[in-house]
């Protein structure tokens, strides 16, 4: 009976230390997060506007040179008012600032294409425009970032390839997906191409676009891109709809 009681008596104990020590722990936990919660939190959100300001001053000096090889740490570092030890706690290298900026390009594209929602042939026409649309972006940042991709591509750097494969995701995948549904539904001849036909639609415009904006030819000469994409989606339409052709 005394070793019984005993027993009960050791066991409540070793329970009694066990339950304070878990209540110990969570008070612990909690006070540092009461005490040092906003601190981390202020200083993750510091850590983001730093790589967010590396990176927009490194697009905009890229933009200026034309060029990521003729840019140096020095000079971004220059340009986010630190030294350059200071930006390299947030990046690698300068390789890793270029690459996280292309990389921001690439998958930061707006086109958002659903091929369920498109069930129309008009509506399939309004998909097209948005497409050109992106491809005739005239702005200051879509020059660069397309001047950035074409260097990295004349290198065969692995970006060139990740672009090449959310493009197929983003735009060609849509468009042989609409083309299919097309050939049962919107009357396109069955001996269509889709696969061929959807990477033609895109690098045409793209094409169009590297010779007039990013090598200058408009100062030679200059069109309407309005026209341009509406001829362009004309001439489209026409061939996956002319039987005589296909």
């Amino acid at each position: 009976m005394l070793s019984y009681i005993l027993l009960i008596s050791v066991l409540f104990f070793k329970s009694k230390k066990l339950i304070w020590t878990s209540v110990y722990s969570y008070c612990l936990v909690v006070s540092k997060h009461l005490l040092f919660g906003p601190f981390f939190r202020i200083n993750k959100m510091q850590k983001e506007k730093r790589i967010e300001q590396i990176k927009k001053k490194t697009f905009g000096l890229i933009g200026l040179s034309g060029s990521m090889d003729s840019l140096k740490t020095k000079d971004i570092a220059n340009a986010i008012g630190a030294s350059e030890a200071t930006m390299f706690k947030y990046f690698d290298s300068k390789t890793d600032i270029f690459e996280t900026v292309i990389r921001d390009y690439i998958h930061g594209r707006p086109i958002n294409l659903r091929a369920e929602e498109i069930m129309t042939l008009k509506d399939f026409k309004k998909a097209l425009r948005k497409i050109l649309d992106f491809a005739f972006d005239t702005s200051v940042s879509r020059k660069t970032n397309i001047s950035l991709l074409l260097q990295v591509s004349l290198k065969q750097h692995m970006l060139s390839f990740e672009n090449y494969k959310s493009l197929k995701d983003e735009v060609w995948n849509f468009l042989e997906d609409r083309i299919e549904y097309g050939k049962k539904h919107w009357d396109f001849p069955k001996s269509i191409n889709s696969k061929i036909q959807a990477r033609l639609f895109y690098y045409a415009p793209i094409m169009f676009y590297i010779q007039m904006e990013v090598f200058n030819a408009k100062s030679i000469e200059k069109f309407d891109y309005e026209k341009v994409k509406s001829t362009h989606i004309d001439n489209f339409i026409k061939i996956l709809t002319d039987k005589l052709k296909n």
